[in-house]
């Protein structure tokens, strides 16, 4: 397949060759910015340092294509302008990624409209990055959400919950006993991160010991590592989040947390839609830019948005709203793991996985729907009466044990 691509691109290259230059104003869902670009609105740009940029200094774009339009897709975006850089299959999703720069009279929109006819069921987004949903700096969280305090509620049900996030060291003391598959969608030339966020919400999920005792201990976790060192900081690309998501989905996980938050992306909903129609619950952070904007995975309809709060039940300042929210859980000053130990932290990051353990509490491993309504029955409402902008339902509470 992808020799075939690069046949016709190369052949198309021929005819279309011409100096790349910056990416024109674009238009197109979910929305408009300078740049190639796209928002939720025109009033939250895509910001430079939340694309991801290939060698040539040009913003990436990329397709999702069905296997079967692949070939199609690429070659009527080279025909366009676009120059291809790379394929990259994700067969649990029964996607491929093809990625792009554009050339100096491509637009976002032109593009699309390329692809509209050789592959309809092709999504063109720009290629961007999430950040972790993390915040700067007691142990209440357990008792919070209505189980007993840390270290004396094991779960029996033996499920395995996925964690899409940087990586994860399963030698740290919270985790030790804790059955982790620790696996990386890295590629050779990226560069790895610390293992300090995503040890801290392994730990919050299933860690065993004391203080650093997860809310599900007694689950399996399936870590994949998706964040690399970037120009902006750490970051996943949409390319490595699909690809996390894909190793989990094809390995039979179905309770998924995704502790990180970035601009929309049609390829990403894709993918999450794809997920969620085979039976995966996913949980995302609201995240942490403290406006009114739905970031994604939070934004999707196919992700349950959890926001922050802390021990007086007050919203986290820092903590985005809107009517994507869900659900609220102790996010601000929570204990968690870290390299020397313990420490405080606090984000939307860990009020997620939070959520995500009492889901396993709460449902196991049923439906999607059957979460979020059980979910939902097991909530306190706070603010106003009903599901709000800022705490969603409500905060998750478990009934004990």
């Amino acid at each position: 397949m992808l020799l075939v691509v690069r046949a016709l691109i190369l052949v198309c290259a021929v005819l279309t060759a011409g100096p790349m230059a910056a990416q024109n104003a674009a238009t197109g869902r979910p929305g408009a910015t300078g740049g190639g670009g796209e928002s939720d609105g025109p009033d939250v740009p895509v910001r430079r340092n939340d694309q991801v940029i290939a060698a040539s200094g040009q913003p990436e774009f990329m397709v999702l294509s069905t296997p079967g339009e692949a070939q199609a897709a690429a070659a009527a975006l080279v025909a366009a302008g676009g120059q291809f850089l790379r394929e990259r299959p994700y067969p649990a999703l029964g996607r491929t990624g093809l990625f792009f720069t554009f050339g100096p009279g491509l637009t976002t929109q032109g593009a699309r409209q390329a692809i509209a006819g050789p592959a309809p069921n092709s999504v063109l987004s720009l290629h961007v990055l999430y950040r972790f949903a993390q915040g700067t700096p007691r142990v209440y969280a357990h008792e919070m959400v209505g189980l007993v305090s840390a270290g004396g509620c094991t779960l029996g049900n033996g499920i395995t919950i996925g964690v899409i996030d940087g990586p994860v060291n399963p030698g740290h003391q919270a985790l030790a006993g804790v059955p982790v598959v620790v696996e990386s969608v890295l590629s050779d030339a990226d560069r790895g991160i610390g293992v300090d966020h995503g040890t801290a919400v392994a730990a919050l999920i299933a860690g065993q010991g004391g203080a650093l005792t997860g809310l599900a201990s007694g689950a399996r976790l399936h870590a994949v590592s998706a964040f690399a060192r970037t120009t902006g900081g750490e970051g996943a690309s949409t390319e490595r989040v699909v690809a996390a998501l894909d190793r989990l989905v094809g390995q039979g996980v179905r309770l998924i947390n995704m502790s990180f938050a970035g601009p929309p992306s049609d390829a990403l909903e894709t993918a999450l839609a794809i997920a969620a129609q085979r039976g995966v619950t996913m949980i995302a952070a609201a995240g942490n830019d403290g406006v009114r904007f739905a970031p994604y995975p939070a934004g999707s309809p196919n992700v349950i948005a959890v926001t922050a709060i802390d021990s007086s039940m007050r919203l986290y300042r820092s903590a985005n709203t809107g009517t994507h929210i869900e659900f609220a859980a102790p996010g601000v000053d929570v204990f968690v793991a870290s390299p020397r130990g313990g420490t405080y932290q606090s984000g939307t990051s860990y009020a997620a996985p939070v959520v995500t353990a009492l889901a396993a509490r709460l449902a196991g491993g049923a439906s999607v729907s059957t979460v979020r309504e059980r979910l939902r029955a097991a909530s306190v409402d706070l603010g106003s009466p009903g599901r709000d902008g800022r705490f969603g339902w409500g905060l998750v509470r478990a009934a004990g044990c």
